[in-house]
């Protein structure tokens, strides 16, 4: 019998130990589509709203009103990552991206019945915050439903996800109106909120709640549709790892953040964040605008479109190039080229004279109508470069620089901060525009780039192929790690253990939410 079991479990192919974790990913990522439908709006309503000779439209707003529009959503995203944790414990991450789902159907309903600019301002805000309740479900539900060897490459995907999204609200912004759009794209999570019924909740939940029995189906489905025999491994190796949890006094768990293994590790977030949003966000969203002003030579909104697929494809790239390249080598080459590009983009608007995003009665017109094919090529190669490595990159080594006493409280901590330069960056670009003009906005960018790349040199670790711990000793003041990317031959067979929530020897108490 234990000879036919072992003949069994060998016949289960890679491709189908695979595959479901595959399909629970992407499930999951309709929500992050959907929040990057979202993240699409402001670039398509700024023009729409601003156009004061559009007699069919009801809604017009002031300058200041713009900068607010391209900025509010990400206020309000801290807000919902301070909740995300609480309801992603109380209700488990399945259910809680469910519920996600049903804010967000409402959200685009708010979009699609206002008709004054308060009305425009709330949606954001209501999207910004469903947002935010959006950081704890699905980054924990990956980091507990997959292998080790697929981890990397399946949480990469998120970020194609929110850009697929973008693009599909930068498409559907150019053909229907921005009402017709909001009511398309209310659909998205109705279709997400139906799949979700397929895939399983993650079984670290459902044993800390003790439904041992779901648990075990969990895993099984998880593994390739296997029979439950054939996971007691890596269920005896979660439960194990769910028995060595302890409750520590809460004074204590608040000392932990005083430590060089927080504070070192969220010094670079915080670094990783302004270089990711100060350039590649506002551009994002005053593209339309940013175009017309350098007259470049096809329809803006068709260029915006351009700027989502160049994105996409610099995001898809980064999947396969960061196991061979690791993180530091791609970092440099995302920052040098966002550099050169802002440069040229910089040059082309000054010879312009630039200076401003609403008024065009001062532009150059013989060097627009010779070199306006600058700022497109420039501006497109920026958005590649960009989700190459830099705009990508907080968020892949979010969950892996922070200890494990820490990670998901810290992790919380480092989102609500991106989120709030995410709007700082946004709300500041229009001052800054009136204050240094189009062209002195690029080379802020620029040198702000450019000095990122000397700062991540010195203080930015090659994490790729390494351990957790060996992270952890690296940030703690222990054995530093070499920046080279560490090699690993992927090991088959079934119950493979889940190293998610990897233990670190100094682990005292309890990561349970």
């Amino acid at each position: 019998m234990v000879c036919s079991e072992n003949i069994k479990k060998n016949e289960i192919s890679s491709l189908r130990r695979s595959f479901p974790q595959i399909v629970a990913v992407m499930v999951k990522n309709i929500l992050l589509l959907v929040y990057g439908m979202s993240l699409g709006m402001p670039t398509i309503l700024i023009p729409r709203l601003s156009q004061r000779n559009d007699t069919s439209e009801s809604i017009f707003i002031t300058e200041e009103e713009i900068s607010w529009i391209g900025s509010l959503n990400y206020l309000f995203v801290p807000l919902g990552c301070l909740l995300s944790g609480i309801l992603t414990h109380l209700i488990g991450r399945k259910r809680s991206m469910q519920v996600i789902s049903v804010l967000l159907f409402s959200a685009f309903l708010l979009f699609y019945y206002a008709y004054k600019p308060w009305h425009i301002f709330f949606a954001l805000c209501f999207t910004g915050f469903t947002g935010g309740l959006l950081e704890a479900p699905t980054m924990i539900y990956v980091v507990e439903i997959t292998e080790p060897d697929l981890r990397g490459a399946l949480s990469s995907t998120s970020t194609v996800a929110i850009l697929i999204g973008i693009i599909m609200s930068y498409v559907l912004g150019t053909i229907y109106p921005w009402r017709t759009m909001a009511l398309i794209n209310a659909c998205v999570p109705v279709i997400g909120l139906l799949l979700f019924i397929i895939i399983p909740e993650t079984p670290y939940w459902l044993l800390e709640r003790r439904r041992t029995k779901e648990a075990k189906e969990s895993i099984a489905w998880l593994r390739g549709w296997v029979n439950i025999e054939e996971i007691d491994e890596e269920y005896k190796s979660i439960c194990d790892e769910l028995s060595k949890k302890t409750t520590e006094a809460f004074y204590s768990k608040i000392k932990i953040f005083s430590k060089l293994t927080f504070i070192k590790p969220y010094a670079l977030m915080c670094l990783t964040l302004v270089l990711a949003h100060f350039g590649t966000t506002p551009i994002n969203v005053y593209a339309i605008k940013i175009f017309e002003v350098l007259q470049v030579p096809i329809d803006t909104y068709l260029a915006t479109i351009l700027i989502g697929i160049i994105e996409l494809f610099g995001s898809i790239l980064l999947i396969f190039l960061v196991r061979y390249f690791g993180k530091r080598l791609l970092t440099f080459v995302s920052l040098f080229g966002v550099t050169i590009c802002f440069l040229c983009a910089g040059f082309y608007a000054y010879k312009i004279n630039a200076t401003h995003i609403e008024t065009h009665n001062f532009i150059n017109e013989d060097v627009s109508k010779q070199y306006n094919w600058i700022p497109l090529a420039a501006i497109l190669s920026m958005g590649f470069f960009s989700y190459l490595m830099i705009y990508s990159l907080p968020w892949i080594i979010m969950g892996e620089i922070f200890p494990n006493e820490v990670r998901d409280t810290a992790a919380g901590i480092s989102a609500s901060t991106g989120y709030v330069i995410g709007f700082l960056a946004n709300k500041t670009f229009l001052d800054i525009v009136n204050l240094a003009g189009l062209y002195g906005v690029f080379w802020f960018y620029s040198g702000i780039a450019a000095l990122g790349c000397f700062m991540l040199y010195i203080w930015l670790p090659e994490t790729e192929g390494k351990s957790l711990q060996e992270i952890t000793n690296h940030f703690s003041g222990g054995s530093q790690l070499s920046n080279q990317v560490k090699r690993y031959k992927r090991k088959d067979g079934m119950g493979a253990i889940n190293n998610g929530f990897e233990k670190s020897e100094s682990d005292k108490f309890s990561t349970r939410m």
